[in-house]
């Protein structure tokens, strides 16, 4: 009986970690710890953040939601563009001069926009320069020293790495709508300043003290799709993936694949979060009840990381991307209810957060496994610059939209259409096999 209970949950990839699996855990946490300290102090939490100083910006300088919007995607313009620069830069001279760059540059941004007088051409003029440093200090920075000291569990590695934000998120939201509410939105900007400076930048560098990065390894054993069936034949099935460069890359289907994947679910999910806190009030609810709903879109972004990088490990991957990219369809839909009750529109919220939560982990999955990791970040820099004028694009969408009909409920329905579209565009992967290159 016991040699049966084994055996099934050996062929749903539950058993427990073998030893060279522990070994690369024993090696590598505290790169992991570091990496979700940096992502969560860094561009990704002002990203889940940015809505609650929306209302405070355009009450006291009398932008609308729209402008709003259109500043939100001129920053993700610029962001698509410097990413391909930042991988390139990190491939060549590692993270950490990137990082010990663009962090403080990021605090200093905080500061000028508590500061600036009102003009909107020159909040622009600071949207370009977030777009410029904030792209370093996120996922293609902090992903790189975890995929280069991973493998076997490389999947879970990411999705504990990423969860670093939606744990920076759960705790700050509250906090930081409680204190914009009863300082306004500029003592959330300092705040957020001395977070990303006093607080993750130094324990990051700390914890991922002298990993390698560029030394990773040039080839990856990944299991066949076979391997997620369980069995002998299923563990013995490889792939030897050769590491491709740039230009290898761009010819090969599972790029476009990817772009097309990461570029639907960033139209609307971008746009939902760029309005998230002004969509809720909306609804009729209070300004703390909007923190709370915030604090559980982290927690779906929490759970959805977790879930994502343990699945991808032990089931198919293009399955796991496929089910996570669905799902929050339906959120977008629950949305379109006029009045809510607070219990439906946190699920909604959660629904949505599930998807952006899996997001890092299956972009850095698949570029790190289809294309090998000699060149993930320029690789992984060319995907998030397509996926970045989808985040633009969703910004100014769900922005103009309310600016032109009062509503989201047609921002609502072109997102619920796009995350279809991204699902499928995961299934089709795995429908893509890797092939040899060509030196």
């Amino acid at each position: 009986m016991e040699r049966t209970v084994r055996t099934a949950f050996g062929r749903l990839g539950l058993t427990s970690f073998a030893p060279a699996d522990v070994a690369e855990w024993r090696r590598g946490w505290r790169i992991v710890a570091g990496a979700a300290v940096g992502l969560g102090t860094g561009i990704s939490l002002y990203l889940l953040l940015s809505s609650l100083f929306i209302a405070g910006l355009t009450d006291e300088f009398k932008w609308s939601r729209g402008d709003m919007g259109t500043a939100g995607a001129l920053a993700f313009v610029v962001g698509a563009v410097s990413l391909s620069i930042v991988g390139k830069i990190i491939d060549r001279v590692g993270f950490r001069p990137v990082v010990l760059v663009c962090a403080p540059a990021l605090a200093l941004l905080y500061v000028m926009i508590a500061q600036q007088p009102g003009t909107f051409a020159l909040y622009l003029g600071l949207m370009v320069w977030g777009g410029v440093f904030g792209a370093g200090t996120g996922a293609i920075a902090y992903t790189r020293p975890v995929v280069a000291a991973f493998v076997r569990q490389r999947g879970l590695a990411l999705g504990v790495a990423t969860c670093g934000v939606s744990l920076t998120s759960i705790i700050v939201a509250p906090m930081m709508s409680e204190l914009i509410d009863a300082h306004g939105y500029r003592a959330g900007l300092y705040a957020m300043a001395v977070v990303t400076t006093v607080i993750g930048l130094p324990v990051a560098l700390i914890l991922i003290a002298s990993a390698r990065e560029a030394a990773a390894r040039a080839t990856d054993e990944i299991p066949d799709a076979a391997h997620v069936q369980g069995g002998e034949a299923g563990e013995a099935a490889r792939l030897h993936v050769p590491d491709a460069t740039i230009g290898q890359a761009l010819r090969m289907p599972s790029f476009w694949l990817i772009v097309a994947a990461l570029f639907c679910v960033n139209v609307p999910g971008s746009g939902l979060l760029g309005q998230l806190s002004p969509l809720i009030s909306d609804k009729g609810f209070s300004v703390a009840a909007t923190g709370y709903v915030m604090s559980i879109y982290a927690f779906g972004l929490l759970s959805g990381r977790l879930a994502t990088g343990f699945a991808l490990d032990r089931f198919a991957p293009t399955f796991v991307a496929g089910v996570m990219t669905v799902v929050p369809a339906v959120g977008m839909l629950l949305l379109l209810i006029p009045t809510p009750s607070f219990a439906v529109a946190a699920a909604a919220v959660l629904m949505i957060g599930l998807q952006q939560g899996s997001e890092v982990d299956l972009i850095a999955y698949f570029v790190s496994r289809r294309f090998g990791v000699a060149h993930y970040g320029a690789i992984y820099g060319r995907v998030a610059t397509f996926g970045a004028v989808g985040t633009a694009i969703g910004l100014a969408l769900f922005g103009w939209v309310h600016t032109a009909t009062g509503t989201y409920d047609a921002a609502l329905l072109i997102g619920a259409a796009a995350f279809a579209m991204g699902a499928g565009a995961f299934v089709l992967l795995g429908r893509v096999r890797s092939r040899t290159l060509r030196k």
